[in-house]
């Protein structure tokens, strides 16, 4: 379920394209939108499909090793735990991911040196010897070790952000959240479980689905409305010569304020605040907060912002 924040994330970048570009119909936009959240269940598949690929490359190394001409003994006896670890089962059997990496051409086929990578990393990590080594072998073991590669071989790797980067240019800031839906996916699956037992959706409802595309077309709508009143209070700024990031930061936040009631004003600011902290200056928050802050009172109190009574902040 892509989560409210990266929504925001994507938003700000088309934004971002379409006003510099100068040149980018809304329409265009709005499918660029549409086009990007798509691609991070994509992502969502293909790190999925990782976790199979990792099995594989385990299970052809022990083929290798058994068709030496003196194998030794670990290569005549080898440790088939992580081969047959009940998760990558339960994922290869799975026909809705099946059918899903095979709609979009999904593949690690031509990425096997990253395949290869990751699983050395792993191979030499204390959590996965201690799992090799261990004389139990429960479903739930077998989940607890996808949920560290998840969580520890992946996201900090230099050569799979190179690789994501290549692959698809939506992917690069989307990693660390769909590792986290795949934890989640990994922690939902039970023993013996349906072949078409679902995934996680890529929206957790119809409100979150319409969220980015109504966030997108306000901050449009009031784009030079709210250029004239970020001015006003910037006065002692050139305007011109802010961080272009700051402004639409803020542009974004105040539509969002303006559009959806039902989210309390300190949820809003809060966000964009961290937004604010990866994608600009490291002094942006503060101005974005500052700005926001005076702007939201002033307009709440005249009315031009409507909220919910428990969703101002305090």
């Amino acid at each position: 379920m892509i989560s409210r924040r990266l929504l925001r994330i994507k938003v700000l970048k088309v934004l971002f394209a379409h006003i510099k570009s100068g040149n980018h119909s809304q329409l265009t936009t709005e499918k660029e939108l549409a086009f990007s959240i798509n691609k991070t269940y994509d992502l969502y598949h293909y790190v999925l499909l990782l976790l199979i690929k990792l099995g594989d490359y385990a299970q052809n190394r022990i083929t290798i090793g058994k068709q030496k001409y003196l194998p030794t003994e670990a290569e005549k006896n080898p440790n088939l735990k992580f081969v047959d670890n009940a998760i990558i089962k339960l994922l290869r059997q799975n026909k809705i991911l099946q059918n899903y990496v095979e709609q979009e051409k999904l593949s690690w086929d031509d990425s096997m040196e990253v395949i290869k990578k990751i699983f050395n990393n792993m191979a030499n990590s204390d959590y996965y010897k201690n799992y090799m080594d261990s004389d139990k072998h429960s479903f739930v073991e077998d989940r607890q070790l996808i949920c560290k590669i998840l969580e520890y071989e992946i996201e900090d790797l230099d050569y799979m952000y190179t690789l994501l980067e290549e692959q698809n240019i939506y992917w690069i800031d989307d990693l660390g959240f769909v590792l986290s839906m795949a934890i989640k996916t990994v922690k939902s699956f039970k023993v013996n479980q349906d072949n078409y037992t679902e995934l996680l959706p890529l929206y957790q409802d119809e409100t979150n689905e319409k969220f980015a595309i109504r966030l997108l077309r306000r901050t449009l709508a009031d784009y030079d409305k709210t250029e004239v009143v970020i001015d006003e209070y910037t006065k002692n700024w050139d305007l011109e010569r802010l961080a272009f990031m700051d402004t639409l930061i803020l542009q974004i936040l105040l539509a969002e304020v303006r559009e959806f009631p039902e989210i309390p004003v300190s949820i809003s600011i809060d966000e964009y605040l961290e937004i604010a902290k990866y994608f600009s200056s490291p002094t942006s928050s503060a101005f974005v907060n500052g700005v926001a802050d005076k702007i939201i009172t002033k307009e709440i109190k005249e009315k031009n912002i409507i909220k919910h009574s428990d969703n101002i902040a305090k």
